[in-house]
């Protein structure tokens, strides 16, 4: 298969590497020269150890269009919609955007899915990786046999000082340099770490605490350097069968907390992204009994490469993009939650004494 890769930052060096695993042809695509060269001469070859000379880089003045079984988007949320828009005209058989699908404004939303109406031949799928892991569907699996009982509530981490992201673009100096450091561009803790919203939302469903319904956000708000973003993000969530739940993200954090935790009326089931040196980890209990743990092993690529595997299933038909984790709804209704947050952020009444 072919695949068009627009961006050729970190991400864009994630799912190249993942594509040429999976034997696919790939072409790279940048506006900036400079971040091909780049990704040729340093952060490919130094992350997985030679260049692949196969892979073609061009810049967006000589962008090859049509012809692509697969079509990539890694830039930064704020050019998402425009381009996936442009990436329609070409038909893929899968349009991947990365995550988060677009600002909070939600600007070009609606054109694009209108426009994807009209163009029912191409999946759409948005990179919220986490979701399909071994660990998560191992987690799925669990309260899918209802061992714990009733789920009472849903809680979902994702706290990580993004200093691990810079040390993974070293040609950036802060977040004033990017979108991470401007909440309405779709960086921040709201948007960079949504996949603890993505995952709450699977985990909610699959707990049978319904879809949410209400959110009341407490957010605090930085101005730096002329960034301006939130650095903490912490979500009340409320179901529409009245159950109550919790997620936080946070761009502070270290050691990085990834986690989740469903907990029942006859034990719970916990998930631990990263838990240990070779992997995720998924810890389960039953009152009064012992907690078992698996280890699942994965390193940081591998999280792309199963996102390929995804998209090949997806392609073979044994995956329906509107049942896939991964789905365009799932993201659209994570960046809703997003949008209302950032309209209400630290709306509140005083505590009466």
């Amino acid at each position: 298969m072919k695949i068009k890769i627009i961006g050729a930052g970190s991400i864009g060096n994630h799912l190249a590497q993942a594509s040429r695993r999976m034997g696919w042809q790939v072409t790279v695509v940048d506006r900036d020269p400079e971040a091909l060269r780049r990704m040729e001469e340093e952060i490919y070859p130094k992350r997985y150890g030679s260049w692949d000379a196969s892979i073609e880089l061009f810049t967006s003045d000589k962008e090859p269009r049509g012809g692509f079984d697969i079509i990539m988007i890694g830039t930064p949320p704020d050019t998402h919609m425009q381009l996936a828009l442009q990436a329609l005209d070409e038909k893929p058989k899968v349009l991947q955007i990365e995550k988060p699908l677009c600002t909070p404004s939600l600007v070009g939303l609606k054109e694009f899915q209108e426009k994807l109406e009209k163009n029912p031949a191409t999946a759409v799928v948005v990179g919220y990786d986490h979701a399909i892991s071994s660990s998560i569907e191992e987690v799925v699996n669990l309260l899918g046999q209802e061992i714990i009982g009733d789920v009472a509530t849903v809680d979902v981490e994702f706290r990580e000082h993004w200093q691990g992201i810079f040390n993974a673009h070293p040609w950036l100096s802060g977040p004033k340099d990017t979108y991470l450091g401007f909440w309405e561009r779709g960086g921040g803790a709201s948007g960079e770490h949504s996949h603890a919203l993505h995952l709450f939302q699977l985990l909610a469903r699959k707990s049978g605490l319904g879809t949410w319904k209400k959110v009341h956000a407490a957010m605090a708000m930085k101005k730096s350097g002329g960034a301006e973003y939130d650095s903490i993000a912490i979500f009340l969530l409320i179901t529409d069968t009245g159950n109550v739940g919790r997620v936080v993200q946070d761009v502070v954090t270290f050691p990085t907390r990834k986690w989740a935790r469903m907990q029942g009326s006859e034990g719970f089931v916990e998930w631990i992204g990263s838990g240990s040196q070779k992997g995720d980890i998924v810890r389960s209990g039953k009152k009064g009994g012992e907690v078992v743990e698996k280890v699942f092993e994965k390193t940081r690529p591998d999280d792309f490469y199963r996102e390929t595997l995804h998209i090949a299933d997806i392609i073979a038909g044994k995956i329906k993009p509107n049942d896939s984790p991964l789905s365009l709804e799932s993201a659209v209704a994570v960046m809703k939650v997003v949008a209302t947050a950032h309209r209400h952020r630290n709306e509140a009444v005083t505590i009466e004494t």
